[in-house]
């Protein structure tokens, strides 16, 4: 039985669109089919052509090439929601905010707090500083007794030449910085500060989107780092960054369903065939997924649904969708089919699904009534 969907991964989700300010009006910016449209910018290209000539950009352009640029930035899934109710509120007057502040040196734009966070302010003068009483002149000094004259120091060996160094070779350049992961968007300060202020934003950009695009941003990441996708090959470089980008989205489902605190839940990729494995030890769940996993189940908001977690969906397309799923850790899995409520979806902003059917892997399909169950939709 494969547990690799037969469809897109981004067939899980439904046509998903926004507004985005854009000179004096709003602007839809819109996914379908797998890729994102501008409905008032049919010429996207042509405008980021003459954005680079002239120096202006209509803000719905810089949002679909930031969107491009970073389909594959793991800083992404480093600063994005790990669940539904991990919230990650970017707004429009934050962006404003970021564009009319100065630069400073480093790149980061100077006053530029986190909201809620500490602003330092200028140190105020203290009061005159006040005589204090004078000072008792001490009893004198007694003179001590006289210093010995040390013995002069005797010549030692004469030293032997050393031979003369000798050149190694010659040091390659290292390859250029990738323009992706400049160590200033960390706070080192070590780059060109534009280009620092720029990938800031471009972020901040992609997060004002708002929830629904935040998780399709984290899917189209994950997927670009699953087997076949454009960065799959680089996965054993990044091991310890999908692994925590893992870990993170799987505690966020899995703490509630099993009643365990999320700092119990450690996650490993899983390498090779079939879909991983759970298991529930003393110290906690330990459990072993693909990163495919994010993209096709976490991102869609499948995580859990009527208290099964979801290891792998087989076929989605959008308001339906068959998945592999596990009652409990250490359990067989099961097939079930699911459908979202449509109506509840949009009304809680987040997807409603129900169980249609159900069967054991390689079972006839046996019917059964529908229950509900909740994850997480953007």
């Amino acid at each position: 039985m494969s547990i690799l969907p037969d469809d897109p991964w981004w067939q899980v989700f439904p046509a998903l669109e926004t507004w985005v300010p854009c000179g004096p009006d709003l602007h839809p910016v819109r996914f379908q089919d797998g890729r994102l449209g501008l409905a008032a910018h049919p010429d996207a290209e042509g405008e980021l052509v003459f954005a680079a000539l002239s120096g202006e950009k209509a803000c719905c352009v810089e949002v679909a090439a930031a969107w491009r640029q970073h389909a594959d930035d793991l800083r992404v899934l480093a600063l994005g929601p790990r669940g539904p109710s991990d919230t990650v509120n970017i707004s429009w007057d934050d962006i404003q905010d970021f564009r009319s502040r100065p630069v400073s040196k480093y790149g980061r734009p100077s006053g530029l707090t986190r909201r809620g966070g500490v602003h330092s302010q200028p140190m105020r003068p203290g009061p005159p500083a006040q005589p204090g009483p004078p000072m008792r002149p001490g009893p004198p000094t007694q003179p001590g007794p006289p210093m010995r004259p040390r013995p002069p120091a005797q010549p030692g060996p004469p030293m032997r030449p050393r031979p003369p160094v000798q050149p190694g070779p010659a040091v390659r350049p290292g390859p250029a910085g990738s323009p992706r992961f400049p160590p200033t968007f960390a706070g080192h300060g070590t780059g060109e500060p534009e280009r620092v202020r720029a990938e800031r934003l471009e972020m901040l950009l992609l997060l004002a989107l708002g929830p629904a695009f935040q998780m399709l941003l984290s899917g189209l990441v994950a997927a670009a780092w699953s087997d076949g996708g454009a960065r799959a090959s680089d996965r054993p470089r990044h091991r310890p960054a999908l692994e925590a980008a893992l870990t993170g989205r799987l505690a966020a489902a899995v703490a509630p369903w099993l009643g365990i605190s999320p700092d119990r839940v450690d996650a490993r990729l899983h390498q090779g065939t079939g879909w991983g494995r759970l298991e529930l030890t003393g110290s906690g769940l330990r459990a072993s997924l693909p990163a495919g996993w994010l993209a096709t189940v976490w991102a869609g908001g499948l995580a859990v649904v009527d208290g099964h977690l979801v290891v792998a969906v087989q076929r989605a397309a959008w308001p339906e969708a068959t998945v592999l799923a596990v009652p409990e850790p250490g359990g067989g899995p099961v097939v079930l089919n699911i459908r979202a409520d449509e109506d509840a979806s949009c009304a809680r902003d987040r997807a409603h699904w129900e169980v249609t059917d159900r069967w054991a892997p390689g079972a006839s399909h046996g019917r059964a009534g529908p229950s509900g169950g909740e994850a997480g939709r953007p």
